[in-house]
């Protein structure tokens, strides 16, 4: 804006300077008038030397060049004018625009935070069940801590095949766990623990308010997979 204002001033300033040189013309022109007392032949002479531009001609000749000059001048300030109005509108919009992304984002994390930590993640007993030849087994407890720092769970619990313990991670934005249960040789049913590991991969079903998802076992003595859920409290 101060470029705009000076350059406005410019204009007047060069306006009044070019009408002040018309006006000036004109007098000088009045003056060798006045000298022609001395004789006729001596005006002319005068007059002629002094130049063609004389009274209103220099005072028109002022105005219009004043006009086209001021005219010039109040384009390119419109112009720069323009240019500046635009770029401080798009600067603004990019601003408004990155603030409410910045947070809307923020917001949204949040949310997801509060919700899943308080729906999804909670440290205490779950109950949980299988399916396994073409029957459901459980439910079954199973005490489980959720160290968020570290995107970690660990816990214990039991089933029908033995006791065991439970180690994997987990994934608040994706609202999945994988476990990795760990069975107790000596413990449970000794037909069917042998101390092998089973991996469970789970995701929230938030219309049923519980984890659900499939195990899956590979060892020399058996391969399968199947159906798995898993539940807080009850």
């Amino acid at each position: 804006m101060h470029i705009v204002f000076r350059l406005l001033l410019i204009v007047a300033l060069v306006a009044v300077l070019v009408h002040s040189q018309g006006s000036g013309g004109g007098s000088r022109g009045g003056g060798s008038r006045g000298g022609g007392s001395r004789g006729g032949s001596s005006y002319r002479g005068s007059t002629n030397r002094g130049g063609s531009c004389q009274g209103s001609q220099c005072r028109l000749a002022g105005i219009i060049a004043g006009s086209v000059i001021g005219g010039i001048f109040g384009l390119i300030a419109i112009i720069l004018l323009t240019i500046f109005c635009c770029r401080r509108y798009r600067n603004r919009s990019t601003e408004l625009h990155t603030s409410f992304v910045d947070k809307s984002s923020t917001d949204g994390r949040n949310r997801t935070y509060q919700t899943y930590e308080e729906d999804c993640f909670k440290n205490g007993d779950w109950q949980s069940r299988y399916y396994q030849y073409g029957q459901w087994h459980g439910p079954h407890r199973m005490s489980l801590i959720f160290d968020r720092a570290a995107s970690q769970v660990t816990g214990k619990g039991y089933d029908h095949v033995g006791d065991f313990t439970v180690d994997g991670t987990f994934s608040v934005e994706k609202q999945h766990i994988t476990l990795t249960k760990t069975y107790a040789l000596g413990t449970g049913d000794a037909k069917e623990n042998f101390g092998h590991t089973v991996t469970v991969e789970l995701t929230w079903n938030s219309s049923h308010a519980r984890f659900e998802g499939k195990w899956f076992v590979q060892t020399n003595h058996y391969r399968g997979e199947d159906k798995f859920e898993l539940k807080f409290g009850d």
